[in-house]
């Protein structure tokens, strides 16, 4: 991907750059910026200047105000996110917007949509969601012995629903049975307790969910730690 802006930084000579946002979809890795309604630096006094190439700038005023920055996401079908003033790095700072489990995936795309539970329980009891839980996926290589995370982590929402999906590096070699299925697990992080599910055979290029595969309900009392 090239980096305009980077480009922009250098000759740009009539006003300075105290910094700049970038905001990716973590998924297709586009640029985004439409349907960003807002986003704020708390602490300093300027208003960020969407520029022609899509990157939130702010102009050069006293850095070490910075508190910390907010979005407001409107309806884009990604995780809420808040930027730390430590994280803010000059020039430029890419965000990788991670997808909610509501986003319209594209066919290509390798992943599942889950929900994690506390327990199983029998009908009509209702299971108890888990709810605000980091969830990722882990891939095992074609050495069948290396399992590799994926770059992407989401979070389960009040329902305990998700979405997790692969985003593999065009070096990557997964394992692949002879259906073209990859061998995948799911972590699952709350606080600092971290699970793993059993091995999924995931179809390359699909986002699986119950109807397809029904494996796809994870009870945290099940997973392994």
């Amino acid at each position: 991907m090239s980096r305009p802006f980077e480009v922009q930084l250098q000759k740009a000579n009539d006003r300075r750059v105290l910094f700049a946002l970038e905001l990716l979809d973590a998924v297709t890795l586009h640029r985004v910026s439409q349907g960003v309604k807002k986003v704020v630096a708390d602490g300093l006094q300027g208003e960020p200047i969407l520029n022609s190439s899509g990157y939130f700038v702010w102009l050069d005023e006293d850095l070490a105000n910075l508190q910390k920055v907010t979005f407001d996401l409107g309806v884009l079908p990604y995780e809420s996110i808040e930027l730390s003033a430590a994280d803010v790095k000059r020039p430029l700072t890419t965000i990788e917007l991670q997808p909610r489990a509501d986003y319209p995936f594209a066919a290509g795309t390798t992943g599942i949509r889950g929900t994690l539970i506390e327990q199983q329980v029998i009908s009509p009891q209702v299971p108890v969601p888990v709810e605000d839980a980091e969830v990722m996926l882990r891939w095992l290589d074609d050495d069948n012995v290396t399992w590799h995370d994926a770059p992407t982590i989401s979070r389960t929402n009040s329902n305990g629903d998700f979405v997790s999906i692969l985003r593999l590096a065009p070096t990557a070699v997964p394992d692949l049975d002879a259906d073209r299925k990859l061998t995948v697990r799911l972590r699952a992080r709350r606080n600092t307790n971290e699970r793993t599910s059993s091995d999924l055979k995931l179809l390359q290029g699909r986002v699986a969910d119950r109807s397809t595969l029904s494996a796809l309900t994870f009870a945290w009392d099940e997973l392994q730690p």
